[in-house]
């Protein structure tokens, strides 16, 4: 025989550090350990007979008593556990937890419950939430035996989704209510397994009550109750607005795709360019530099490029040190012509456009970035332009002079001729024939001064100034 079927039910019941009792149809007591009976603070055995309800504070007593209403008419009742307000015959009150079932004693519905005190767990719970809800996160806690069933939860879900947190405790909303559509699998799922991972985190989107669309980041991690040999106390949530730094990562993701998009075009823009662009470092070695550069320079290939040096192809290196002047003077320099010298010795006509790249933290100087156009060949076509222009003004003032010749001369031949007719006035035609040819004279002194311009204007091409500009009008010829 076994040694419990010796044993007296009711000796084991008072075995039990939770309160046991017996619950009759008519809400009186039919049987109480002495756990419940030190609860009442009454002897066990004077508590048969008395109504369950007497010792239910008012507010709660209805809701007391329909809940045991409930449990005796469904054989599956969809609630076996509630807390009330309790108060022992000596005034004490407590928070009692209580979890029932019906049961058939005699051919009559009764109800089997057990009793906790609670008050200790709540008043911990409640300054716990005080503390809790200082904290801008929303903080929750879930049942070990239900993972998704809410326990406990902070203040902060008012400002996060529009819902006090009393709507989550009572059981009227559930985080899973609040989840966007499209989450809400994943977000279930999360709960539900989080005990085998013991922690984990999940971003997923909410939609609160007035109809925002926010981020949050839930860590969740399993809390093992003290000394409990592996027993899960509750599993604990925090739950934070993510979503400032949500729409930063996809504004800077949409940047950083834009910034790819600009760079592959910047550099499709340098890579086939017609000017020459470079980066040199302060001492002059090129870093960075085009196929229009190359080309210009008259490099085999890149890693020639490379290797060499912008200062070995300055003609004049006066000229580097007046462009590296202007830069560290203006920040800048824009069009400045400079003669180059290609790999070959060819020299070249060359307007360059620079500036300097520092550190942003020490302003140290880090490189030079140049754009060098070169104004070979346009110089040429200014040269033949001017020339052309040159020996326009030479063929008109020649064709002018020319004219003045040809006056002279029919005016010597009408002095001869009027001579010849009437010679007692030799002496006046005379001094009439002495002036045009002193004036013949000059016109030719005239056209000898204008043939070397002529020779000047071909040995000396059109003078190009510091700044740039050029003489591109025609030569002014004083002839006088």
């Amino acid at each position: 025989m076994s040694p419990l079927k010796t044993i007296d039910p009711a000796t084991l019941l008072d075995m039990i550090t939770e309160g046991v009792v017996l619950v009759q149809e008519d809400g009186r007591i039919a049987f109480a350990n002495k756990s419940f009976a030190e609860i009442c603070g009454v002897a066990d055995h004077a508590l048969t007979g008395l109504r369950f309800s007497e010792f239910v504070v008012l507010q709660d007593r209805q809701r007391v008593n329909r809940f045991f209403l409930e449990l005796i008419q469904s054989s599956d009742p969809v609630n076996d556990r509630t807390e009330f307000s309790f108060m022992n015959r000596s005034g004490i009150e407590y928070l009692l937890e209580m979890n029932a079932r019906n049961l058939t004693h005699d051919g009559k519905p009764n109800i089997l419950a057990t009793v906790s005190d609670i008050t200790e767990r709540r008043r911990t719970r409640n300054k716990l939430k005080k503390l809790l809800d200082l904290i801008p996160e929303v903080v929750l806690t879930t049942s070990p035996e239900d993972s998704a069933r809410i326990v406990n939860i902070s203040n902060a879900t008012e400002k996060l989704c529009a819902i006090p947190s009393e709507e989550f405790s009572s059981g009227a909303f559930h985080i899973f209510d609040i989840v966007h559509p499209d989450d809400v699998d994943d977000v279930v799922r999360f709960y539900h397994t989080i005990i085998d991972r013991e922690y984990d985190s999940l971003e997923y989107r909410i939609i609160s009550a007035d109809g925002q669309t926010k981020w949050v980041n839930d860590a969740a991690e399993v809390v093992y109750k003290m000394g409990g040999r592996g027993k899960i106390e509750n599993i604990l949530h925090f739950i934070r607005d993510v979503t400032e730094r949500k729409i930063h990562m996809q504004q800077l993701t949409s940047a950083l795709d834009n910034l790819r998009v600009s760079e592959e075009r910047y550099r499709n823009m340098i890579e086939t360019a017609t000017d020459a662009i470079f980066i040199v470092t302060p001492q002059g070695r090129f870093q960075q530099i085009n196929p229009a550069g190359i080309k210009l320079f008259g490099f085999t290939d890149l890693e020639r490029a490379l290797a060499a040096n912008i200062n070995d192809h300055y003609l004049d290196l006066t000229q580097r040190a007046h462009v590296i002047r202007r830069i560290k003077t203006n920040g800048e320099i824009t069009d400045y012509p400079i003669q180059i010298k290609t790999v070959s010795g060819k020299t070249r006509e060359v307007t360059i456009t620079a500036g300097a790249k520092k550190n942003r933290d020490t302003a140290k100087l880090e490189s030079y970035q140049a754009i060098i156009h070169d104004i070979t060949v346009t110089l040429h076509k200014k040269e033949i332009e001017t020339y052309r222009r040159t020996m326009k003004g030479l063929a008109d003032s020649i064709n002018n002079l020319t004219q003045t010749y040809f006056s002279y001369v029919g005016l010597m031949k009408e002095t001869l001729i009027d001579l010849k007719q009437d010679p007692k006035n030799m002496d006046t035609a005379v001094e009439e024939l002495m002036a045009d040819i002193s004036s013949f004279r000059k016109s030719l002194e005239r056209l000898a001064r204008l043939g070397k311009i002529a020779r000047d204007a071909y040995a000396k091409p059109p003078d190009i100034s510091e700044d740039g500009s050029s003489n591109e009008g025609m030569y002014y010829f004083d002839t006088r």
